[in-house]
């Protein structure tokens, strides 16, 4: 089994493989060099990229941000290789898209894929041993790449890793074999919340494992459906709907598929579930910050039911009814309203960057005003939470606006993610390390 990625420019790979190609074999590179880097890395953490994620705790307790101890630089000397230049790659890329320049510093892109290079050098070095390929390590380092690719907008084909992932789950006997185990919780909760949420964004042609989704929902343990909060902060009502959706979306473009008025049924029973959604009582079940809560709810409310409509219109399968536009428009004027208020929230900003597409294909119907503002936002956040997911979006929404066309899947002609994510939990593997 080997590990590959295709890249967004196919001249920034040939360009920047000689500097991996050159660099020493990965294993046992633990040179006090790379312990000096290692030490670095962990100052620079806790100095920006921690300190930017500690408002994520006014909305309660979350277990996946914590600052970086010796204890975790000790853990680093048995960690995989490619765990470490995974990292690696995620903090240099945060760097350059915290600088927002936009020729980003030619020695910074150097070192991103030099550290990408020797990450997955490594990674195939662990697939090609059969005991250890399918090991919750792999799973981690696979998802530590995911992120660094969307974080840094190099991927042309995100979902390669998550085939890798769920294919490495069922060499491990399914989901709900490994569901289960704790050290798992962390790393389930990023792949489930990249690939729903990724689905939202991708040709209804060409949607990843709808089926799949629906059916595990059955038998997903509890905490990972309470925990998808920190991490996308979509309630998890929400965050059933939107699977409901993509699930809608790709039986209906099924050479097979049923009737038609079977699918606007269920539409507009989902449409039902989700305008009953209640903010108010979202904001009741909290501890705490509840006016905060209530905002979230809003805002993924009206999200989340523009995507409803928007997505199955563009499939004719909800009709394009004066009622359904005026409910659109409504949803996006009191959209825009809102995000106004949470993108000036520290603990808020980094999960609006979803909301914003949505309110941006819902713009093409709207006034120049509203696409000014969803460009000028997403620009800025690119550099706040120092990703260049929002970037992405940005270009992929003016391209749509001056294309003439309207419907949601005209917008995302291939495959796209929009998450502010941009590492995952490996602290629950230190104790497999050894």
């Amino acid at each position: 089994m080997t590990y590959t990625c295709q890249f967004r420019d196919s001249r920034c790979m040939r360009k920047y493989m000689p500097y991996y190609r050159a660099t020493s074999t990965v294993s046992g590179c633990l040179d006090w060099q790379f312990w000096t880097i290692l030490a670095n890395t962990c100052r620079i953490v806790n100095s920006c990229i921690y300190t930017d994620l500690i408002p994520l705790h006014e909305l309660g307790y979350n277990p996946y941000v914590y600052p970086l101890s010796e204890k975790h630089l000790q853990a680093a000397v048995w960690c995989p290789d490619y765990l470490k230049y995974g990292m690696l790659c995620m903090i240099v890329s945060h760097r350059i898209n915290q600088i927002g320049n936009a020729i980003p510093p030619r020695a910074m892109v150097e070192k991103f894929y030099n550290y990408w290079g020797l990450a997955v050098r490594s990674l195939n070095e662990y697939l090609d041993m059969e005991d250890r390929r399918s090991g919750d390590s792999v799973i981690a380092g696979i998802l530590t790449l995911l992120l660094a690719d969307i974080q840094q907008g190099s991927s042309l084909n995100w979902r390669c890793h998550l085939d890798a992932i769920y294919r490495l789950i069922m060499l491990r006997g399914g989901f709900h074999a490994v569901a289960e185990l704790k050290s798992m919780e962390p790393l389930l909760l990023c792949f489930w919340s990249v690939a729903v949420m990724g689905n939202t964004t991708c040709p209804a042609s060409d949607l990843f494992m709808t089926t799949f989704q629906l059916k595990t929902l059955k038998f997903l343990p509890q905490q990972y459906i309470t925990t998808v909060s920190p991490i996308q902060l979509c309630p998890v009502t929400l965050f059933i709907e939107l699977i409901k959706i993509s699930h809608l979306r790709m039986r209906a473009t099924r050479p097979d598929a049923a009737n038609t008025k079977t699918f606007k049924t269920e539409s507009f029973e989902i449409l039902e579930c989700v305008n009953r959604f209640s903010p108010h009582r979202l904001a009741q079940s909290k501890s705490s910050n509840h006016e905060v809560w209530a905002l979230v709810g809003l805002v993924y409310q009206a999200a989340v039911a523009l995507y409803c409509i928007l997505s199955l219109q563009s499939l004719s399968i909800l009709p394009e009814t004066q009622a359904l536009r005026v409910q659109c428009a409504t949803h996006g004027r009191l959209m825009q309203t809102l995000l106004v208020e949470a993108l000036e929230s520290k603990s808020l900003k980094r999960f609006m960057i979803w909301p914003l597409v949505v309110l941006g294909v819902e713009a093409v119907h709207g006034d120049a005003a509203m696409r000014a503002f969803v460009a000028k936002e997403l620009s800025e956040l690119s550099q706040s939470v120092g990703s260049y997911v929002p970037l992405t979006a940005k270009r992929v929404l003016r391209d749509f606006w001056a294309s003439g066309k309207t419907r949601w899947d005209a917008c995302f002609d291939r495959p796209y993610v929009f998450t502010g994510q941009i590492a995952v939990d490996t602290s629950g593997l230190m104790p497999l390390y050894r």
